[in-house]
């Protein structure tokens, strides 16, 4: 009998997430699955395969911030524990839900049990990229700089789940406060941009939050990182900045720079905001290592 781990934020889909985390863990039992849920943070569980059995995936239920704490664990203790990485099944119900756009996940309302199930059943698995940022894991993108400070402020002010009109109170205050310190950009150990007031975006797809592509030529298996450093000294630059990536315009922008490698870092006078997979992530110094095909994923055919 394979067990099956399911991690479910609560909260994510305002509630929608924990019923149907009960549903699946049900489904799953009936299947002949022996299934194992968890509705607190990956961090925190401490969970041994005392059975010895193996596992088939681990389904996370939630948003991108949510499917990387899992991805960290995953990684980490059950590697420990299973001497391999188990298959991650993303059920997306955040945000922005960047890895589940990104591998075309979509679930019918109406018909998900059946579908995830199924892809479960199929079992056709794609092993990705992913990075080192600082005590964790990067699995999508991060930024340094104006966009990171959006989150940070969001940060402050969340209570509970969010909508994209979340965003916009965050928005304000940073194109009010924010600065645009100098940042400067390392690849590979030679020196790229910088130091210059900037934004940097660094990761292994092309999708980003606001729906177009700002790392156009990411790709999450190519075994390199995708670094994009924009010269962006005002609120009104930014903006500019904002309608050329809109329009796929952004990486021909005065100064800008666009390569690949595999160990990045950012560095500044200065603490400078650092999100990473839409999460604050600090402040600068940020470096970011290449793990080259490290982290399995369940994708639908």
């Amino acid at each position: 009998m394979e067990q099956v781990l399911i991690f479910a934020n609560p909260i994510a889909g305002r509630g929608v997430a924990r019923t149907l985390a009960h549903g699946l863990r049900q489904r799953l039992a009936d299947e002949g699955y022996a299934p194992h849920l968890f509705l607190d943070p990956a961090r925190t569980v401490r969970w041994h395969n005392t059975t010895g059995r193996p596992v088939a995936a681990v389904i996370v239920i939630g948003g991108d911030g949510t499917l990387r704490s899992v991805a960290q664990w995953a990684l980490h203790d059950a590697t420990q524990a299973l001497r391999d990485t188990p298959p991650l099944l993303i059920v997306p119900l955040g945000t922005a839900n960047l890895m589940g756009r990104h591998l075309g996940i979509r679930w019918d309302e109406q018909h998900r049990e059946e579908q995830i199930l199924a892809a479960l059943r199929r079992r056709r698995v794609v092993r990705l990229d992913v990075a080192e940022a600082g005590d964790g894991l990067c699995l999508a993108m991060a930024g340094v700089g104006v966009d990171a400070c959006v989150i940070h402020e969001l940060e402050k002010l969340r209570r509970g789940p969010i909508t994209l009109a979340h965003y916009a109170l965050p928005v304000v205050r940073t194109a009010i406060k924010y600065r645009f310190p100098p940042i400067a950009v390392t690849v590979d150990g030679v020196k790229v941009f910088g130091p210059a007031a900037g934004v940097a975006f660094i990761g292994n797809i092309a999708e980003y939050g606001t729906g177009f592509a700002v790392l156009p030529h990411a790709r999450s298996d190519d075994g390199v990182l995708d670094v994009c450093a924009l010269r962006c000294a005002s609120a009104f630059e930014m903006a500019g900045l904002f309608i050329q990536a809109a329009a796929g315009l952004h990486t021909h922008a005065p100064g800008a720079v666009y390569l690949k490698g595999r160990h990045v870092t950012v560095t500044a006078d200065e603490p400078v905001p650092v999100q990473i997979d839409g999460e604050a992530g600090g402040f600068t110094p940020l470096h970011m290592n290449l793990l080259p095909a490290r982290i399995p994923f369940i994708v639908p055919i």
